[in-house]
């Protein structure tokens, strides 16, 4: 196993890559508190932009696994619960930036 480190808008931007939640893993369940305490960790940092701070890792596999439109397909062993809760964080963010109803 090879650890990176990455910035989170990085790993999220790669082009054509699909990230891939196995069956096995357990439905995404963070309550309203989990995504508030990740969502004030990152606001606590967010003032100073040349400041590093460990959000936890992120586990996958890439085993060369690409679908036939030659997307790489990426899938998450760990760190499910916090993708998925940055990702909304996307969104939200996204939808209020274009004036659309959240």
């Amino acid at each position: 196993m090879v650890a990176n480190s990455s910035k989170i808008q990085e790993f999220l931007s790669q082009p054509k890559t699909q990230f891939i939640i196995p069956v096995y893993q357990r439905n995404y369940n963070w309550t309203i508190g989990q995504c508030k305490q990740l969502l004030d960790d990152i606001m606590s940092i967010g003032s100073n932009n040349n400041e590093v701070h460990f959000i936890g890792s992120i586990v996958y596999i890439h085993d060369n696994i690409y679908t036939s439109a030659n997307i790489k397909e990426l899938v998450i062993i760990d760190g499910q619960q916090r993708l998925i809760t940055i990702m909304l964080i996307y969104v939200v963010l996204y939808r209020l930036a274009h004036c659309c109803p959240v």
